[in-house]
């Protein structure tokens, strides 16, 4: 509803009331087109600040020249200080159509503040009347909205030139305009100060407002961005989950093929068809993997660990990849790296293989060597004799899907991912990356970590003799007489591997299969440590330590979470849930024997003991009966911390429970703990090196679909038959040879 409002300026002289009136809605337009005229919307705001000092020199130069006209100094005065009304306007309209402020601004330095201001200095007093705060208007302004090289060269030239002007009159003093009377000067002075104070307090209001919508402006922005950020980063979580899920099934069952048929010609048809499947999934991981970083979810460690240990897997693993390429390997530690660092090994592992990854890929013929030192920080050198890279790209190749133009980078397979993640993850750890190359002779990549020292003891560089310390090594076993453990899991093999683990070492463990009996038992005993399974029907972990710590205030007991779920940001989960750590599944005597010594180290006492049993031949001779039985020996004995005793104990419990898990899998989708059965049987066939049998579970698990499950399920009855007839061969030829 439109109003009216009336406005009275009256006037004391004539004592006359002049009534305008207005409607409201004129007036908003009126204000948004004024604003607009001197703010124009998306100018830089240096643009806005000219403008308003321009506004703001116009309205000082009206009243000046009106002031300067009715206290009688004449129409010369008048005619000048109008003349900068004139000089002001087109300076803006020179802004406003060109926007180019700096030009605008470099002559309002030299016409105004330099020409027009000594004129008025001149006829107006000279350093008796009022223009000497001009000056200080001048010099601020220049500062204020110059940058660069140009304005503190200006500042200095107003400065010399206004102390030049005042020196000049003090000698030689000219009669003016300005009247000998005190009183007139006075009045000069304090309308001259009042002007450039209220002008230079208006511009900094007007200025402030600016920046602040400026800054709001960019805050929205920034805003924008990441939700932008995180809508891709959604995005690619999910197709590559997407992805992901069929593409284990697409492998999983092209390994079946392979291991099912008599046919080179199949088997050569289905390995082409795997190492695409594999390189897709090694793309979809880069994906991953850059995602998470750029969306500061990566979650750095630091915590002990030996670099001869980390390093020397990796020769390990590496060493097998280049000779398979036809490469030879290389490998140096120096002796002054220390014996053990704080830091997060696992990324310096990523780093590391992304690194000889990218070597071996465009390495031909000759060499990869892998060099680690230490001069104040982990120094970590990776050279190949490989095609080299050209200058121009040097800079490039730490960009995401940067590989240069080379035919021969077009040939090889790979995203261009695996240096950008080399380069984010040592940017995150405050490290830096550095290349040297040349075309045809190869590359040099460094990588220098800060890591601080945990140990003082030198690290040993290791050799080539050493490559048997993986064979024939010391392993700590622990006792620990008197401890009380409770472990807590539905699944009724993981609780017979953790007392098999446990039980040994003299420690009194009770197992329980629900939250429900877990708070029974703790109502009635006191336990040192707790091993809690996170996924149990009805109550799963997190809900039965939650209810423990209500019903129990004073309960202290450290309690570690058992999880097969290693997806990122899940330790941030579980400690604010109230669990101390967490242990992945399948669980490992290694890990288990860690979380022991942290937790209860008072009751422990190592012993160490030499696993002679188990010889190269034993080993070889596992293999080749496993191999065509879905059982990969290697991936078995890193769960069993190199032990082959403990894995022909999984290999054992495996058959003992293998009748019920398969009735339990037997029951199918109708069944309403299906897929909690296939989540338990999927752990334990990790743990025995079952990797085809466990990533058909765990496609399964992901999926969730019944007409999928339904599909697959004879397909995983038949795998787990098939493994099971691995292991039952094992054992058969175990006991016939003690």
């Amino acid at each position: 509803m439109k109003y009216k409002y009336t406005f009275g300026i009256c006037s004391v002289a004539s004592k006359y009331c002049i009534l305008i009136e207005h409607e409201p809605k004129e007036d908003i337009l009126i204000m948004k087109k004024l604003k607009a005229l001197i703010i124009p919307p998306g100018s830089e705001i240096q643009v806005a600040a000219f403008n308003i000092l321009a506004v703001c020199g116009i309205l000082v130069s009206i009243v000046t020249a009106f002031y300067n006209l009715f206290a009688g100094f004449g129409i010369l005065s008048f005619l000048e200080c109008m003349s900068g009304v004139v000089i002001s306007l087109g300076l803006m309209f020179f802004t406003r159509k060109t926007g180019n402020y700096r030009i605008a601004m470099i002559l309002t330095v030299f016409i105004i503040f330099i020409g027009l201001f000594t004129f008025l200095y001149f006829t107006n007093g000279e350093y008796y009347g009022g223009v000497p705060f001009f000056f200080v208007f001048a010099v601020v302004f220049t500062a204020f909205l110059l940058d660069g090289g140009i304005m503190p060269i200006l500042i200095v030239i107003e400065l010399v030139w206004y102390a030049a002007l005042i020196i000049y009159t003090s000698y030689n003093p000219s009669e003016g305009l300005l009247t000998d009377d005190v009183s007139v000067r006075a009045a000069d002075i304090v309308v001259c100060g009042t002007i450039v104070s209220i002008s230079l307090a208006i511009t900094m209001f007007c200025q402030i407002k600016v920046y602040k919508n400026k800054q709001q402006e960019l805050n929205n922005a920034i805003l924008v961005a990441k939700e932008a950020s995180k809508a891709k980063s959604d995005f690619l979580a999910k197709m590559s989950h997407d992805i992901r899920t069929p593409l284990n099934t697409i492998l999983a069952v092209n390994e079946m093929i392979v291991n099912n048929t008599s046919s080179s010609q199949i088997r050569e048809w289905v390995n082409d068809s795997n190492a695409s499947g594999k390189i897709l999934l090694t793309l979809i991981d880069d994906m991953l993997d850059l995602t998470r970083i750029e969306a500061g979810k990566i979650n750095l460690q630091n915590k002990p660990y030996s670099p001869e240990e980390v390093f020397g897997d990796i020769k390990k693993t590496w060493k097998i990849q280049t000779e398979s390429s036809g490469l030879s390997f290389e490998y140096e530690m120096a002796e002054d790296v220390p014996g053990h660092l704080l830091g997060d090994w696992t990324v310096i592992r990523k780093i590391t293989d992304n690194l000889l990854s990218n070597a071996v890929k465009y390495t031909k013929e000759g060499s990869v060597s892998l060099k680690v030192g230490w001069k104040k920080s982990l120094v970590i050198e990776v050279c190949d004799t490989g095609i080299g890279i050209e200058k121009e790209y040097l800079k490039k190749v730490f960009k995401p899907f940067e590989r240069g133009v080379q035919d021969i980078y077009r040939e090889t397979s790979g995203s261009g991912l695996g240096l950008a993640i080399v380069k984010e993850l040592t940017d995150a750890m405050g490290g830096k990356i550095s290349c040297e190359s040349e075309v045809g002779k190869g590359s040099v990549f460094k990588v220098v970590l800060p890591q601080s020292v945990h140990t003082d003891s030198k690290a040993q560089s290791t050799h080539e003799d050493n490559s048997a310390k993986s064979d024939m090594r010391m392993t700590k076993q622990i006792v620990a007489p008197g401890t009380n453990i409770l472990v807590v899991d539905d699944n009724p093999y993981n609780r017979k591997v953790l007392k098999g683990f446990l039980e040994p070492s003299l420690i009194q463990v009770d197992d329980v299969e629900s939250g429900f009996e877990a708070i029974e038992m703790i109502d009635i005993k006191k336990y040192d440590l707790v091993l809690m399974d996170l996924r149990m029907p009805k109550m799963d972990g997190a809900e039965t330590l939650d209810k423990i710590k209500k019903e129990y205030p004073d309960f202290d007991t450290p309690v570690i979470a058992l999880t097969a779920d290693i997806t990122n940001g899940i330790e941030e989960k579980l400690l604010s849930q109230g669990f101390e750590e967490f242990i992945s599944k399948p669980v490992g005597s290694s890990t288990l024997f860690e979380v022991l010594a942290k937790y209860i180290p008072d009751k422990l006492v190592p012993l160490e003991t030499d696993e002679n049993e188990k010889v190269a031949s034993d080993i070889e001779r596992y293999k080749s009966i496993l191999g065509s039985h879905g059982v990969e020996l290697n991936v078995a004995l890193e769960y069993s911390a190199g032990d082959v005793g403990e894995f022909l104990s999984r290999a054992e419990l495996f058959e003992q429970f293998a009748d019920e898990n398969l009735d339990s899998l037997r029951l199918g989708v109708e069944d309403e703990r299906f897929y909690i059965h296939v989540h338990s049987v999927k752990s334990i066939a990790k743990g025995v090196g079952a990797g085809f049998l466990a990533n058909l579970l765990e496609t399964v698990e992901l999926r969730k679909d019944d007409e999928f499950s339904k599909q697959v399920l004879p397909v995983i009855i038949e795998e787990f038959e098939r493994v099971r007839k691995g292991f039952l061969t094992l054992i058969k030829e175990v006991r016939q040879g003690e």
